[in-house]
């Protein structure tokens, strides 16, 4: 049900952009636009099962407590033409957490029991790249089909407090998940180019594994070539155990809004 939202606004792509077409000359329907991006999301998810040869056994949420620390800028750039786009976006979060066990959990081999006080950092970085083969396209607006890989970086670090800082157990670990992209985006560009919106759904099913992803991204552009960006995505990753990694199970939900500033040529 959550798709059919997304679906209704890209097949009524043609109807806002007619809303907002005014007299004058058409918008050139080529644009590329750069610039740096802020996406704190909020993550959660668990781990079950062994990675890198190392058993691990833990809950972002209930175990770690975590919480947002900082945002890292990234960067971003687009390209629409008249046939086809690209997009590409980089960025990372930090997350931190202060929590007392109520479960044993495992990082990296090392156990952590219950009644224990644990403090963990989260690093997540992400590289998003995505082709869209358009189907539909005139000035105003488009329709498309999308195609690329989203590939995230996970970077866990848990210690105990002890009674001394000299017997804490430190333990780490990193988790690479590069996610194929399939799915449809449309767009649309109103008031002789201020406004500029997109909306996209991914959704990729292989062996059992899950992801979908929901985006929506509108610009406003006081002057022709300098405008402010925000977005929302939200992505989820399920990986059942015995599927892409035999001996591994983990879900990752990450879901939040971004904003940043753009030039655009």
């Amino acid at each position: 049900m959550r798709a059919l939202p997304l679906a209704l606004i890209l097949c009524g792509t043609p109807v806002f952009a007619q809303m907002g077409r005014t007299e004058g000359p058409a918008p050139s329907n080529r644009s590329f636009t750069v610039g740096g991006q802020v996406y704190g999301p909020d993550l959660t998810g668990h781990f079950q099962g062994t990675q890198n040869g190392q058993p691990i056994a833990l809950d972002l949420d209930s175990d770690l407590g975590l919480g947002k620390d900082k945002t890292t800028p990234g960067f971003f750039m687009d390209y629409q033409g008249p046939r086809f786009g690209f997009q590409v976006s980089t960025g990372s979060a930090e997350y931190r957490g202060d929590r007392i066990l109520t479960r044993n959990i495992t990082l990296n081999g090392t156990t952590y029991s219950a009644a224990d006080r644990v403090l963990s950092h989260v690093k997540l970085a992400s590289v998003d790249g995505t082709w869209t083969i358009k189907f539909f396209s005139y000035p105003e607006g488009w329709v498309g089909f999308d195609l690329g890989v989203q590939a995230w970086k996970i970077d866990m670090d848990i210690h105990d407090v002890p009674p001394s800082p000299l017997a804490a157990t430190y333990a780490s670990t990193s988790v690479s998940a590069p996610i194929p992209q399939v799915g449809l985006s449309g767009g649309t560009r109103a008031f002789d180019g201020v406004l500029e919106s997109k909306a996209y759904l991914h959704y990729l099913a292989y062996k059992g594994a899950k992801y979908t992803l929901l985006g929506l991204d509108v610009r406003v552009f006081p002057v022709k070539w300098l405008g402010l960006r925000a977005f929302y995505e939200g992505g989820t990753f399920d990986v059942p155990k015995g599927s892409i990694k035999d001996d591994l199970e983990f879900k990752l939900d990450r879901k939040g809004a971004g904003f940043g500033a753009v030039v655009r040529f």
